[in-house]
């Protein structure tokens, strides 16, 4: 039997991830990026001193430099439209007014971390940021 490659991997690509379906995979996978690579800040709005003070020392810049590097910007930060309408299904399950999740989305102005595998808030960082992104 022949496979072919494109195809499968069109079929692969099409398929949403389950942390975009699944609240509790999602969580999981977050609680696994906050203990491993430090995801945050809790509350980006907040000055978060302590949090960008640890980043700036672990990464060797400084802190304004630290606070540049974002999920909004990360390599690793998906935000195709085809991701965003997984996050928006997964969002709206069980609701009937589904631009209820585009504002939830909007609002975080979310995307998918490839990295650890969940929906990630652009304004938030981790030890694991790649510059070049995000993945639109």
């Amino acid at each position: 039997m022949s496979v072919n490659l494109n195809e499968f991997r069109v079929v692969v690509k099409a398929a949403c991830p389950i942390a975009t379906k699944n609240v509790a995979t999602n969580l999981r996978n977050r609680e696994k990026a906050i203990k491993t690579a430090a995801y945050g800040p809790l509350n980006p709005k907040e000055a978060n001193t302590e949090f960008w003070n640890a980043k700036a020392k672990r990464w060797d810049v400084s802190i304004e430099e630290a606070k540049k590097s974002r999920c909004g910007n990360c390599a690793e930060f998906i935000q195709t439209k085809e991701m965003l309408t997984c996050i928006k299904e997964g969002l709206a399950t069980g609701d009937e007014r589904s631009e209820n999740s585009w504002d939830v989305i909007n609002a975080g102005k979310l995307g998918y971390c490839e990295s650890f595998d969940f929906k990630c808030a652009s304004s938030r960082t981790c030890d694991a940021w790649i510059t070049g992104g995000p993945v639109k």
